[in-house]
């Protein structure tokens, strides 16, 4: 038998000794053995994927750089009483805590190409959430692109401003702990604890995203300011330190396109009334006994008190200084939750060059626990602020 086949060889056909077998009924009849060359080369394996290098803290310092703000608050008399930060989190929308704009009468936004705005409103907010959005023209400000709070695990390491000197400077905090507050809402807790300046900016994950906003208070309208305010060592530690976050999840994506005044905002009881200066106000304090006789030294501060307790005794003293000798005295107590729980009716008060001794009373059991600000008025205008702690 003698026969042919021909055979087209094709680049796919891989090189090497290939067999040709002969069969008749089935049965093999012979074979060939012949040698491929040339047609192709080995498809090589594509290259593994390499994850793309995370930015360094350096690169997420100069990118978020530009988008910080700086906010400054004013009270009534126009007195810059106060700095904290904020940051561009949509185009001319700068997100802040909303401890950064409470108590002002006036804001003051400065961007970090040196442009300020000054306003008197807000555009959205949350008291008990603690964040607030102010609207401003942010020029050329990069907006900071948001992340996923809720993947953010404890013990994972993140990125915060914090303000040394006047100056923002950038570092790592370890999450401690997430905690969920009734009334409040959800809580990232971090340390170390960083300076109050810093409340209002970003917390950044190792990619530069937003994760979260500087502050998370859950005692509103306890911003320190310590000029017109007095609080005990131990209540100033605990509602001054900032070691909390907001998730920035907490801000609607969809905001309002109208302000609201801050005016509107203290009147309707959302933000805490800005402090009015009053020289003549040398002293408040807080105590469990009156002053008996006006030269009885001044009682010990006291600023936890039980139910239990027969009365909240409030002491000022008084000393005339300028022009004002008289004028209206009168105070309020609020819950957490800025709302009205005692009054004091106003009474006629004389200043003389001698300092004088005004008190009033209360009674803990008509408050229900937790932390509590007592305001002093004179003719209607708050100028003195000072906080008590009542328990069961």
């Amino acid at each position: 038998m003698a026969c042919y086949w021909t055979y087209t060889l094709y680049p796919e056909m891989a090189p090497g000794v290939w067999t040709l077998e002969i069969r008749i009924n089935g049965q093999p009849s012979g074979s060939h053995s012949f040698e491929i060359v040339g047609t192709g080369t080995t498809p090589e394996k594509p290259p593994a994927e390499v994850a793309p290098k995370p930015p360094s803290v350096d690169d997420i310092f100069r990118a978020v750089m530009p988008a910080l703000v700086s906010i400054r608050r004013f009270d009534a008399d126009g007195k810059r009483i106060d700095t904290a930060l904020g940051f561009v989190i949509q185009k001319d929308r700068i997100a802040t805590a909303f401890q950064a704009v409470d108590g002002a009468s006036k804001l003051e936004l400065e961007f970090a190409g040196g442009q300020r705005v000054r306003t008197e409103e807000i555009l959205a907010w949350s008291r008990v959430g603690d964040w607030a959005v102010i609207a401003a023209n942010s020029g050329d400000s990069s907006v900071l692109q948001q992340g996923d709070p809720t993947s953010v695990g404890v013990g994972e390491r993140l990125i915060v401003f914090n303000v040394e000197g006047g100056s923002k400077v950038i570092g790592g905090v370890d999450i401690s702990g997430k905690r969920s507050v009734a009334g409040y809402g959800e809580r990232i807790q971090f340390s170390p604890s960083i300076a109050s300046e810093a409340a209002g900016g970003p917390v950044l994950d190792s990619q530069g995203r937003v994760m979260g906003i500087l502050g998370g208070s859950v005692t509103p309208g306890a911003r320190f300011v310590p000029e017109r305010m007095s609080i005990s060592p131990a209540l100033g530690i605990s509602t001054h330190s900032l070691n909390a976050v907001t998730p920035v999840s907490a801000i609607p994506k969809q905001l309002p396109d109208k302000p609201t005044s801050l005016g509107v905002l203290v009147s309707s009881g959302v933000l805490t009334a800005p402090l009015s200066e009053m020289a003549g106000l040398l002293y408040v304090g807080t105590a469990s006994e009156p002053i008996k006789q006006a030269s009885d030294p001044l009682p010990r501060d006291v600023c936890e008190f039980s139910k239990r307790d027969k009365q909240v005794w409030v002491i000022s003293e008084w000393l005339k200084k300028g022009k004002v000798s008289r004028g209206m005295f009168s105070a309020k107590v609020y819950d957490e939750q800025n709302r009205i729980r005692v009054a004091v009716q106003p009474k006629k008060i004389s200043l003389s060059s001698t300092p004088a001794r005004s008190g009033f009373s209360f009674e803990p059991a008509t408050l229900t626990p937790g932390l509590h600000r007592i305001d002093l008025f004179w003719d209607e205008r708050p100028v003195w602020r000072t906080f008590i702690r009542v328990n069961d």
